[in-house]
């Protein structure tokens, strides 16, 4: 008896991690005149594991444009990291880098005017609540990158996936983000 209730305890915990590595999007509206203007409403498309998350998009909600992401090191902003550019109270650390490809060279030049190559830096994103992000760019001498927004969002919704989980972005209309 002590057998089976050990097996149905770890197939449990399996189906249970299973469920919670799965592809997520959530939609926020901006919270402020700054972020409306600079970026409206946008939908961030990411992993969701048993511990942590993974960013992997970010989409326009209302133009259907989509910037992919990657997970960057510290040592790509240059000198001193993170800390100097946004604080070290910051609960924000999640580092991504925004792959050119597709529509992410436009969203490097909507949210960072001048830059070549941009970060956007995400603290977890959670149901319900708001989130920020800080929009991190290269700097013309190569020296450390520099803050060019900080984008506050509301929290609207979730958009659901099918019960696979899978879906072709390549099947969406292609679109394009906002100038400024």
């Amino acid at each position: 008896m002590g057998r089976g209730l050990v097996a149905a305890a770890s197939l449990a915990c399996l189906a249970g991690a299973a469920r919670a590595d799965s592809i997520r999007l959530y939609s926020y509206d901006p919270a402020n005149a700054e972020t409306r203007a600079a970026a409206g409403a946008l939908t961030f498309e990411f992993k969701q594991r048993l511990i942590g998350t993974t960013m992997l998009s970010v989409r326009a909600t209302e133009a259907q444009a989509t910037a992919y992401l990657r997970p960057a090191a510290d040592k790509a902003l240059g000198p001193g990291g993170l800390s100097p550019l946004i604080g070290s109270k910051a609960n924000e650390r999640d580092l991504y880098e925004v792959q050119s490809k597709g529509d992410g060279a436009a969203l490097i030049s909507a949210f960072c005017p001048g830059a070549k190559k941009a970060w956007m830096v995400f603290g977890q994103p959670r149901q319900g609540r708001d989130l920020r992000v800080f929009v991190l760019g290269d700097s013309s001498d190569g020296g450390q990158a520099r803050l060019c927004r900080t984008l506050d969002f509301s929290f609207h919704g979730e958009w659901r996936l099918p019960p696979a989980g899978g879906y072709d972005p390549n099947l969406l209309p292609a679109g394009r983000f906002p100038r400024s």
